[in-house]
């Protein structure tokens, strides 16, 4: 028969696929962020994917505690070489978005050497406090 045993387990189970289903939620939210913030700095998204890196518990900007998950991308400016990012999420609420260093779009330096002297470089921060 049905016990008090077995309403737990099934709670516990409910519980779980919720937190997996928000989850899974919360991918595809930084993705959608990482796009859009991709096309405003005008680089190009690799992979179209992010990967979920690490998650750690901390505060949002009005000091309520969670869960801030980091995804990890890569992006690239010319195709010719990779360049790591990374998107720090609180819930749903992005805490920041950020670019390595890499060689504007549309600078004169030459693209074989990424980090040759006089290369304008930078890198993009964007944080949302």
């Amino acid at each position: 028969m049905f016990n008090l045993g077995h309403a737990t387990l099934l709670l516990v189970c409910a519980f779980a696929g919720w937190w997996l289903w928000r989850a899974l939620g919360q991918g595809d939210q930084a993705l959608q962020r990482v796009r859009q913030h991709c096309e405003r700095a005008d680089v190009q998204l690799l992979d179209d994917s992010v990967a979920l890196s690490s998650v750690r518990v901390g505060r949002n900007r009005r000091g309520m505690p969670g869960l801030i998950r980091r995804y990890s991308f890569e992006f690239t400016v010319t195709g010719e070489h990779r360049y790591s990012g990374h998107l720090d999420l609180h819930g749903l609420q992005v805490l920041q978005i950020e670019l390595a260093p890499h060689p504007f779009p549309g600078s004169d330096a030459p693209s074989a050497t990424p980090h040759a002297a006089g290369e304008r470089q930078g890198a993009t921060i964007h944080r949302i406090y």
